[in-house]
């Protein structure tokens, strides 16, 4: 039931990150969905809490919900951004389409075939969901900050999946995903700041306009 209620959480703040405007706004809701999200190992776990399962769960807890989005607030302040410039397609055409994806989600995942429906009928829809309201982030959005996210969002998505998984990932592959991140997160805040000072401005469509 805990679980259920977890993954349609996850799935719900994809949705409303994808018409929220103010780049704060959807940093927060990237900390909450990270915060149910490192919730999830705890509630999958069959052979009971043990130390590979609760540092997964608390090392996301700390590099997705805190760590990270302070690094998110930190670039924004530098860069003096608030508010995100409207997207390619605008915000209710953006969430009508993360709907769609959303019920895209649930229809492949109706049709795959599995040795065992593991933990909750919800939980490959809600990955794949979550994964292609990360994408559509990322393409929709044209400020560099929101598209970090997006890649971030994808990744929550690749994090649920591999929960279904969570008895034989190896602990250092899970760690060093994590680790990626982390430096991933990092470069692409220097190079927000680097196209500020060049650009006075985060829109990367002002990329498309660089020369030799």
């Amino acid at each position: 039931m805990w679980l259920d209620i977890s993954l349609i959480v996850i799935i719900l703040s994809g949705i409303v990150l994808l018409g929220s405007s103010r780049i704060g706004t959807i940093i927060q809701l990237f900390a909450f969905q990270s915060l149910v999200l490192s919730s999830i190992p705890l509630q999958v776990d069959r052979a009971g809490l043990n130390w590979h399962v609760l540092t997964i769960a608390f090392g996301t807890l700390i590099v997705k919900v805190f760590v990270m989005p302070n690094f998110l607030f930190w670039a924004i302040r530098h860069v003096r951004l608030r508010r995100e410039a409207p997207t390619i397609l605008g915000y209710g055409k953006t969430m009508l389409l993360g709907g769609i994806l959303v019920g895209m989600a649930f229809y492949i995942s109706s049709k795959l075939t599995l040795p065992d429906r593991y933990f909750s009928r919800l939980f490959i829809p809600a990955a794949f969901s979550i994964f292609a309201i990360g994408l559509l982030l990322l393409v929709s959005r044209v400020k560099a900050i929101t598209q970090v996210i997006g890649y971030l969002v994808m990744e929550n998505g690749i994090f649920l999946f591999s929960m279904l998984l969570l008895d034989k990932t190896p602990f250092l592959i899970e760690m060093g995903i994590l680790l990626d991140i982390f430096v991933a997160v990092l470069v692409m805040s220097i190079v927000i700041n680097n196209i500020t000072e060049d650009y006075e401005d985060t829109n990367t469509l002002n990329l498309t306009t660089l020369r030799d």
